[in-house]
């Protein structure tokens, strides 16, 4: 399969940030369809709208930042380790790599894992000797230092990796743990997915009259393609669009393993979320940001946590298994917000958002998971009931329906969610700090 496969460059956006346009013009150069049927005028318009832009079709990044690699500290490691005792260490250069780099070093030089003290944990020098070590004290302490630097940086990279695999879930559902096999060589498939997965990882606005929704008109053409179509993945598409005619497609199998991810979502977000709350001491009765509080890993993990809890229920239901949820069901978890975003909405005449009045009826997510705390569907509803909402409409009690179709709108140009028209000027914004709540700096054009 070469590297200009259609399937290949749809799948290549997965784990990026490429506008909805950008994709749309790869399905476009994909599908025939596209370029003769109705949507031919539709797409030429759409696409046109983005056309002028700086940067292709945007000049944000399409890039998520993801975690540094550790290549230098392993390099470093395998350069002394064949200096000083004439050994080569393992190939790699991620957490994994890292921590089986430590784990082998620690054992050459008679190094217990985890035991890191400099004072008490290294071996004398009749202790060195009886390990059969004939390198230098100074050589090896040079080594003990570098295996616990190792150790504490495989522990820290670790956590980096799952939160920006989170992060990702919590942008795209699934998708970006699909591999090309998964698409089965289907276009339509990966159009649909991939597509779905830009519109959903559109950047937050800042508005208080709610984000995009990623079901757009062109989405709903594609999953037309995709009905009318033998060849489709639907197993693909259960990773992004849980709709319930969706997953009725899939086998028994293929649900219990969807199920068996967002379950693992959950329950690792919950603990990061427990974590965040605890460590800078988050006010979850306003759920407004105070200085100090972590709110970019709250809000990141409230996402992701979000995101699972909706495919868990949907996958429930599918299932014939939503009587777990007469029993066990977390709410939703409420993103914290600016407090200027709170000014703004009490001046345009709103109160407290009804959410937030049932968000403090239930218990926190990370006690129901760890099971500390009962929170059901009956607990759920009645909660809504209490603030006048209705618990399926909202998305408290069901999974979303994924049946309302939005307007195409054009990707906007952001500058730390503040909307510029202009992409040149959204650049210098960008550079001189504008909208951080920094101090400015000179930029230029």
């Amino acid at each position: 399969m070469s590297s200009t496969d259609p399937v290949q460059v749809l799948h290549r956006t997965l784990a990026r940030r490429e506008t909805p346009e950008t994709v749309a013009a790869y399905a476009r150069d994909a599908l025939p369809e596209l370029r003769r049927g109705e949507w031919a005028e539709p797409l030429k318009r759409m696409l046109g709208m983005a056309s002028h832009r700086r940067f292709g079709w945007s000049s944000m990044p399409a890039t998520f930042q993801s975690p540094t690699s550790p290549r230098r500290q392993l390099d470093k490691a395998r350069e002394l380790a064949l200096l000083f005792l004439g050994e080569t260490l393992p190939d790699g250069a991620d957490a994994a790599a890292l921590d089986t780099v430590a784990a082998e070093l620690g054992r050459l030089i008679g190094k217990a894992a985890g035991r890191s003290a400099f004072a008490t944990d290294r071996l004398n020098g009749e202790a060195r000797a009886a390990a059969g070590l004939t390198l230098s004290r100074r050589r090896y302490d040079k080594l003990f230092r570098l295996v616990g630097r190792l150790e504490r940086r495989a522990r820290r990279l670790q956590r980096e990796e799952e939160k920006f695999d989170l992060i990702l879930v919590g942008k795209a559902g699934l998708s970006p743990r699909l591999t090309v096999e998964d698409f089965g060589g289907d276009v339509r498939s990966a159009a649909f997915v991939a597509y779905y997965a830009a519109r959903m990882k559109l950047r937050s606005e800042f508005t208080i009259a709610g984000q995009q929704r990623p079901f757009d008109a062109f989405a709903a053409h594609l999953l037309k393609l995709c009905e009318a179509s033998p060849a489709t993945s639907w197993w693909a598409i259960a990773h992004v669009f849980p709709r319930a005619d969706v997953l009725a497609r899939l086998t028994d199998e293929q649900k219990g393993r969807l199920l068996g991810q967002w379950f693992d979502v959950l329950q690792i977000t919950a603990e990061r979320l427990a974590e965040a709350h605890e460590r800078t001491d988050i006010d979850l009765q306003t759920m407004i940001v105070r200085r100090g509080n972590d709110s970019s890993t709250w809000n990141l993990m409230a996402g992701a946590f979000n995101r699972a809890r909706d495919h868990w229920i949907a996958l429930l239901e599918a299932m014939g298994a939503d009587a777990v949820l007469e029993t066990t069901m977390p709410g939703k978890v409420l993103r914290l917000m600016a407090a200027d975003v709170a000014a703004w909405h009490r001046r345009e005449g709103g109160g407290l958002h009804p959410d937030t009045l049932v968000w403090r009826r239930l218990p926190p997510p990370w006690a129901v998971m760890r099971g500390e705390a009962v929170s059901s569907r009956a607990h759920i509803e009645a909660a809504c009931d209490a603030a006048g909402l209705d618990p399926e409409k909202s998305g408290w009690s069901r999974a979303r329906a994924r049946t309302q179709i939005a307007d195409f709108r054009p990707t906007p140009e952001l500058v730390h969610g503040v909307a510029v028209n202009n992409p040149h000027l959204a650049a210098y914004f960008r550079q001189a700090g504008v909208f951080s709540g920094k101090s400015l700096k000179p930029a230029k054009l």
